[in-house]
């Protein structure tokens, strides 16, 4: 049966069915338009993913917002989006997420006393962020509440709010990149390893009984595979990205290839040293933690044969999460360009359905 507060929500605040998500990566924005009107899986009826021009990378959002704001407008007119509603990801290096513990309170006490408190957890100058919260889980053995702590820098929230404005789209909300993946994801997710791999750095997640509570940023994406095989292969990036998630080199046998397969299986192993020392770490402070599994996601996750060369070094099961699974693209779309690019556009995806119509 419906609660009462859903149906009040669903008659005067009807959510859209159709709404654009938008992730503006370092060097790259994604933009997807996601239809999820009916009962079966949602769908990608349009998306772009464009390289931002060089002075528009990094900082751009902050220090060009205009800039970045017609390049958006210049984008959303040439592919003909429709939607007006809309979701920005904020990206993992400037959304930080962390568990603490509180006294059990009522929510307007917690909010009061998390804002007071934050500056003791938060790696952001004073008066320089905004900071929420969200709470989970049951009292612990001392009687404190488990909260998930969120803070964001202000210019890059500003920002995006101007963006929005200027392109005359109306924000639902503001999304962060961890959770936009996680509300991708399947139930059976609750105790694991989130692993995302982007273009240029990797960011670790790790989730207890569903909640981000721990996040640990690496220097590994997957322009630091494409790199390699480009500079062993003698190609150019652009062919070796598409020879990454094509080609088994880490288990080839051609002798030819072993100088790139050496390389590829130094950096992937860099990779799971790094992923062993979060996850001991974290269980070392929480003793009652487990993993059930490490899951892949990004772009840069698409070498192939590094979720079974991790699976067998690592005392959890490994798996890359294929997002094609829980979401359909327009059937005018062609295969090999979804193919190519879905893993990418995770972010967006996941922002998306944050804004959209909610199951009965």
């Amino acid at each position: 049966m419906m609660h009462i507060k859903s149906l009040i929500n669903k008659i005067f605040y009807p959510r859209p069915e159709v709404v654009l998500g938008v992730d503006i990566g370092f060097d790259r924005v994604k933009v997807v338009q996601l239809n999820m009107k009916g009962r079966g899986m949602p769908e990608v009826t349009d998306y772009v993913l464009a390289d931002l021009p060089q002075e528009l990378r990094g900082t751009g959002l902050t220090t060009n917002t205009e800039d970045i704001a017609n390049f958006l407008s210049d984008l959303i007119k040439k592919h003909g989006f429709g939607a007006k509603d809309c979701v920005f990801s904020i990206g993992g290096r400037n959304a930080f997420v962390r568990e603490i513990t509180m006294p059990p309170m009522s929510e307007e006490e917690m909010q009061q006393a998390i804002t007071w408190d934050s500056a003791q957890y938060v790696p952001y100058e004073a008066d320089t962020y905004y900071v929420d919260f969200a709470v989970f889980g049951e009292l612990n053995e001392e009687g404190q509440q488990p909260v998930i702590l969120v803070a964001s820098p202000k210019d890059v929230v500003d920002a995006l709010l101007d963006v929005g404005e200027a392109l005359e789209l109306n924000i639902l909300k503001l999304d962060i990149d961890v959770l936009s993946w996680y509300r991708t994801m399947p139930d059976k997710y609750s105790d694991f390893i989130l692993l995302h791999l982007g273009r240029t750095y990797s960011l670790m997640t790790i989730f207890q009984k569903g909640a981000p509570v721990a996040q640990r940023s690496i220097q590994t994406g997957g322009l630091t595979f494409g790199k390699i095989i480009a500079e062993n292969m003698h190609v150019s990036i652009s062919d070796a990205m598409e020879i990454l998630r094509t080609e088994n080199l880490l288990q080839s046998k051609a002798v030819e290839k072993e100088p790139v397969r050496e390389a590829l299986l130094g950096a992937v192993s860099e990779l799971i040293k790094e992923c062993r020392r979060t996850g001991d770490y974290y269980i070392l402070n929480k003793k009652e933690a487990s993993f059930t599994h490490l899951v892949l996601v990004g772009s840069g996750a698409s070498l192939v044969g590094m979720p079974e060369i991790m699976d067998e070094q690592l005392d959890i099961k490994v798996e890359r999460f294929n997002i094609l699974k829980v979401v359909n693209f327009y059937s005018r779309f062609e295969k090999n360009k979804v193919q190519a690019n879905a893993a990418s556009l995770g972010v967006a995806i996941g922002a998306a359905m944050a804004g959209g119509a909610e199951d009965d």
